[in-house]
């Protein structure tokens, strides 16, 4: 297998693994209660960004700030208020009525009063016009054999009764209604309703039934929650969407004979009354960290949370205009969640930070506004999960890619100390730039060379060759790197190498020193049949990169590298292995013991030049070196 394709088959399979397990961790975490809870939090966002709805069928009766304050008695002795906007809106030509209103113990036997008979009797006079639906507390209701009370009983009786209570979620938020009570098994009629059930049944005059686990009403599906009987409020609005009228002013016009202001208010209308103000507010979607009320442009009063008649006119409407919020299929939100997730790795592991993360923030976006289309068309998606999801595979994406970085990184540092040394590989790490620039050194330039090497190539396997020189220069490079040099090219069998202060571990001045017993060495490894010449040379050159943009290459420039080559090729003449110039010989400062070979005539150079080569080289043929010196 071709290394670039096994490469691309591990990066593959380690990106499959950061989506396998981000989406798997998203599962997971769904199921946490925290979780849970930040779930209900985004839902919410998608209220506010939607706006206001329409609300055409419904209006609020409400027993607001006025009301209490113009009708003194205590709520529970209201009996002939209620039974009077139970008679107004009849004549108004509403539908039907619910009241959010529970009445829990009887008043007239107590308080010898008739406003328990007088409710009933509106309660059976408006019935064939207008049928109310009256609220209670189902724990209340079990006391009513002890303490029966005649309007609970009367609408008990005629299936005019729907539960009040309102469904929380655990941060006791409404989110959701439940519609009605658990079914017996194998039943088609509904059992017990909520409030707004019974009026949406009465408003369009045919009531729901089971059809196995299905709640059908007028030939469609309520999409209630699998088991659990409820569906969610698709909230028109904050705090007084829902149109209103206070009950004062209902009961007043009706009281002055003003029918066609009652009519504008309620006629066709499902009308809900019961109570707005402070004690009987719940947050919802629409909450706010205020509390309280504020007053709005009109001096009226508007309340921060919503009111629970507005709850259950809600949870009507969703019912009356079939615009019900459904949770996506399960297998739909698991493919989303690999897109999402598909995505993300894609972006992260393809594009540098910068572009990656203005690419990441549109897909967000883009996340963001595809679950707010579905959820205005009425289809919930979790838009907290496949930002988790995307947030998990950012992390395990990034951190794949810093792993990876890091490794090519060490593997491409260790490239530029291989092919350009060292010194440039730190150069490049320290200053995070390439340039063609160059600067001025002071540095010991090394030039070796193979004696005979030309006529060894012109009788061998070219393969052979090419293995015998490998082995070669891994040992004379070997020997480089341990004296803290640094190679700077090859020059066929020839090697360039440069001794600097700046090399790793040198001391200030100890660059020939080094340079010249690397040298030393150097020509007497024998490595098959080769034999090394060596030449140095001390003083400034010009250190840098050369070349273009497109093609560069780091070197070493000027008078010291011709003249270190030139003392290199010399060695065949003068019978030698090791040349060094003055300038080497006076940077030894008396370290290495040398021997003057004399002063000879250098091309270039318009004046002879003392040379030199270290005395263990020359120990048992001096005088032959002598001779050849003198021939110069």
């Amino acid at each position: 297998m071709k290394p670039g394709l096994s490469r691309k088959r591990k990066r593959l399979a380690a990106l499959t693994l950061i989506v396998l397990l981000s989406v798997a961790g998203t599962v997971s975490a769904a199921n946490t209660r925290l979780f849970q809870l930040v779930q209900l939090k985004f839902q919410d966002l998608h209220f506010l960004v939607r706006g206001r709805l329409p609300v055409e069928d419904i209006v609020l009766v409400t027993i607001d700030p006025k009301t209490l304050g113009k009708y003194k008695e205590l709520l529970v002795f209201w009996h002939k208020y209620y039974a009077r906007a139970m008679e107004a809106a009849a004549q108004g030509g509403a539908k039907v009525m619910g009241l959010d209103v529970a009445f829990v113990v009887p008043v007239d036997e107590t308080y010898h009063v008739d406003h328990d008979s007088r409710l009933a009797a509106a309660l059976v006079a408006t019935a064939p016009t207008m049928p109310v639906v009256v609220g209670y507390v189902p724990e209340a209701m079990q006391k009513q054999q002890e303490w029966p009370v005649p309007v609970n009983m009367l609408a008990n009786a005629l299936g005019l009764a729907g539960y009040a209570n309102l469904t929380v979620d655990e941060d006791d938020f409404v989110r959701t209604q439940e519609l009605t009570e658990e079914p017996t098994p194998g039943a088609e009629e509904l059992g017990a309703r909520s409030l707004a059930m019974r009026v949406a049944e009465k408003f369009r005059g045919e009531d729901a039934r089971w059809q196995g686990e299905e709640l059908v009403w007028q030939g469609r599906t309520i999409p209630v929650l699998r088991g659990q009987r409820k569906i969610y409020i698709n909230y028109a609005g904050p705090p007084g969407t829902v149109p209103s009228v206070s009950l004062a002013d209902l009961i007043e016009a009706a009281d002055r004979g003003d029918w066609p202001q009652v009519e504008r208010w309620v006629k066709g209308k499902a009308v809900l009354l019961g109570p707005d103000y402070e004690e009987d507010r719940h947050a919802t979607p629409y909450y706010t960290l205020f509390g309280g009320s504020q007053r709005d442009e009109t001096g009226r009063r508007v309340f921060w949370n919503t009111a629970g008649v507005e709850i259950h006119a809600n949870t009507l409407r969703t019912l009356l205009t079939g615009e019900y919020l459904v949770p996506v299929k399960g297998w739909i939100h698991l493919l989303m969640l690999f897109a999402v997730t598909v995505s993300t790795v894609t972006i992260v592991a393809r594009y540098q930070a910068v572009r990656g993360g203005i690419a990441l923030a549109l897909a967000i976006l883009v996340t963001g506004g595809v679950t707010h289309l579905f959820f205005r068309q009425g289809v919930l998606i979790s838009t907290s999960q496949l930002l988790l999801a995307c947030l998990l595979a950012l992390i395990g994406t990034s951190i794949y890619r810093m792993l990876t970085a890091e490794k090519r990184g060490a593997f491409f540092q260790s490239a530029i100390q291989v092919f350009v040394g060292k010194q440039l590989a730190r150069s490049l790490s320290e200053s995070e730039a390439i340039s063609l620039s160059g600067r001025r050194q002071n540095v010991t330039i090394l030039f070796t060379d193979i004696r005979g090497f030309t006529a060894f190539c012109e009788s061998k396997d070219p393969a052979a060759v090419v293995d015998l020189l490998n082995e070669y220069l891994g040992e004379m490079v070997s020997r480089i790197v341990k004296y803290r040099g640094h190679v700077n090219k090859f020059i066929g069998d020839g090697i360039l190498a440069m001794f600097t202060d700046e090399d790793e571990g040198a001391e200030p001045g100890d660059h020939p020193v080094r340079a010249v017993r690397c040298a030393t060495e150097m020509v007497q490894v024998r490595v098959g049949s080769f034999r090394t010449g060596a030449g140095l040379h001390t003083g400034d050159a010009v250190v840098g990169n050369v070349g273009s943009r497109d093609k560069m290459e780091y070197t070493v420039l000027g008078d010291t590298v011709n003249l270190a080559s030139r003392l290199e090729s010399m060695n065949k003449e003068m019978k030698t292995r090791l040349i060094l110039s003055q300038a080497t010989y006076e940077g030894l400062k008396g370290q290495v013991e040398t021997v003057l070979l004399g002063q000879v005539p250098v091309r270039g150079k318009t004046l002879p030049l003392n040379v030199y080569t270290v005395k263990e080289l020359v120990a048992s043929n001096v005088p032959e070196v002598g001779a050849a010196a003198a021939k110069h």
